[in-house]
């Protein structure tokens, strides 16, 4: 047991070690964020989503004694001074992990504390019961000194999503780099595959591990009888580490961590005001300003902050990012405008393309939108958010074959992308073709289950067949994921207005009416209330309302 918990804890250690190499070159190369952010303190918990950065890796490593990378840090690569520290920052996590491995080696260089353990081995009278807990303690640092070599091999790999191909990635060509970003969610798999399927490969790469650690002075024999006795009791840490992780889902859900968020955000706003007062001058603080506002959905300020930067230092991210706060603004001329100048200065830059587009959208440029999204396809075919923006704008022309197609386009690209199927099934629905437009509904469903407009777009679906028990089913769906939902509230007093059913009809309907005032306009007219217009009550309700919309018009 003690083996087992000396590197499981080590190993957490070693994560945040390696973490923060990349964190504080980083700092030193030019992305000040990282402070903000909370990638200074050796906290694992800054280290991305806990789940995925660390527990995944820990069980794989408890499991399987292969030290697959751990936790993450968002480097803003745009604030990197340039490509040499860019690589230089890749280069620190591994860096720090290699150095733990030294400080390991140190005790077996100076002697050998496990004399009497080798000696009871080359007599052949060695038995893993008769270990001490002295020995324990140095067969964990003997392993644990060997995953250290064996992480820093491992990041070193030329893999994509790996820091050995951080290191090259600045030196090759944009069209490379693009290529090999396309690719890096598939690293880990790659890097599953080779090192538990294929034994050539898996054995390479141990003997690579083992004879550096020799040349380290880590003893590989005792390294490997560690592991023996870390595999005994793996089932340990896994248990604690399920419980840590249900004790802290219940002490923390999920709306504390968003507070705790929303917390970090207010602090590195208040961080980046004090920044650009005392560097006025400096265009990076007013750009990293602007990204903290644009996250907090402060778009005005935001537009202020990239303003200031353009002043100093106009470059394609700050335009661009410029754009994006106009586009929230609604102030789509403009937004225009910026990402115009994006191109002038990046032309290939695909997601200006898409943006543009968007801003065309808000002005009901729908042929122009399409043009756009044309250009953006040039640049990078196999997006299939692209896609699907692109069959939108063909939805809203009323082309829906050519909408369906560029739909089908994105879920052959992207197979999980859920809002390709939602999107799918709403091109069906002005066809008539109900029964396949739920099917797209349910295969977006199967793959995102909290998707509220996709549950309220089935009930549509399932109201035109006439089913309304279905109808409502969907609807109550979406309404258990957004109490507040006019638009499902409102679907529901029409599902029982054609249900014969009044009350629950004008209940609904008023109940919709109070989230939502813009409903009356629908109401007024919606053939599926036509059940409810003789009913005084109905004509209560809708005239009272009507009144109050006179009241805040005017």
């Amino acid at each position: 047991m003690i083996v087992t918990l000396i590197v499981f804890l080590g190993w957490i250690v070693s994560v945040c070690l390696h973490e923060f190499g990349h964190a504080i070159i980083a700092y030193w190369g030019g992305d000040k964020t990282v402070k903000d952010k909370g990638y200074l303190t050796l906290n694992p918990l800054k280290y991305t989503d806990v789940s995925l950065s660390l527990v995944m890796p820990i069980v794989f490593l408890l499991i399987g004694g292969i030290p697959l990378p751990g936790g993450a840090v968002y480097i803003n690569r745009s604030l990197i001074r340039n490509r040499w520290w860019d690589s230089a920052m890749s280069a620190a996590g591994p860096a720090a992990t290699f150095m733990v491995a030294l400080l390991l080696a140190v005790p077996f260089r100076l002697g050998n504390p496990l004399e009497t353990l080798e000696t009871s081995i080359n007599l052949g009278t060695f038995e893993l019961e008769t270990l001490t807990t002295q020995d324990q303690v140095w067969l964990a640092l003997a392993f644990l000194g060997m995953l250290e070599v064996a992480g820093a091999v491992l990041n070193l790999l030329p893999i994509p999503s790996l820091d050995g191909f951080g290191i090259i990635e600045p030196w090759l060509s944009p069209p490379l780099q693009k290529q090999a970003r396309k690719y890096s969610r598939y690293g880990f798999l790659v890097l599953f595959v080779l090192l538990w399927f294929v034994p050539a490969a898996n054995a390479a790469f141990w003997g690579i591990v083992y004879g550096l650690s020799q040349q380290l002075g880590i003893p590989v024999l005792f390294s490997r009888i560690g592991y023996l006795v870390f595999r005994q009791w793996t089932w340990l840490p896994l248990v604690i580490l399920v419980a840590t992780m249900v004790i802290g889902q219940r002490l923390n859900p999920r709306n504390q961590g968003q507070s705790q968020q929303t917390a970090d955000l207010q602090r590195a706003i208040a961080n980046s005001e004090q920044a650009v007062q005392a560097n006025p001058d400096q265009p990076q603080y007013w750009y990293h300003r602007g990204q903290l506002l644009l996250e907090d959905h402060q778009y005005e300020a935001a537009e202020a902050a990239f303003h200031q930067a353009i002043q100093l230092k106009p470059d394609a991210d700050t335009w661009h990012s410029r754009g994006i706060a106009l586009l929230f603004m609604q102030q789509y001329e403009h937004a225009i405008a910026a990402f115009d100048e994006t191109l002038h200065l990046q032309s290939d830059q695909a997601l200006a393309w898409v943006h543009r587009g968007r801003a065309q959208r808000g002005l009901q440029r729908y042929e122009d939108e399409i043009v756009d999204y044309d250009q953006a396809l040039a640049l990078d075919p196999e997006n299939a958010n692209i896609w699907c923006d692109h069959g939108l704008a063909r939805y809203h022309l009323a082309q829906y074959e050519a909408a369906i197609d560029s739909f089908d386009r994105a879920a052959y690209i992207d197979p999980i992308s859920w809002n390709a199927w939602y999107l799918k099934g709403l091109a069906l629905m002005p066809q008539n073709q109900y029964e396949r437009a739920i099917r797209c509904y349910d295969h977006a469903l199967n793959l995102r289950a909290d998707a509220t407009q996709t549950w309220i777009a089935k009930g549509s679906a399932l109201l035109q067949l006439q089913d309304f028990e279905g109808a409502i089913a969907s609807y109550d769906q979406a309404l258990s994921l957004e109490p507040k939902n006019a638009t499902a509230v409102y679907n529901k007093a029409c599902t029982f207005s054609l249900q014969g059913q009044s009350e629950k009809a004008l209940e609904m309907l008023s109940q919709a009416l109070h989230l939502d005032l813009k409903v009356s306009d629908l109401a007024a007219s919606d053939v599926d209330l036509d059940p409810l217009r003789s009913e005084p009550a109905f004509q209560q309700l809708m005239a009272g309302y009507n009144s109050d919309e006179a009241m805040i018009s005017s």
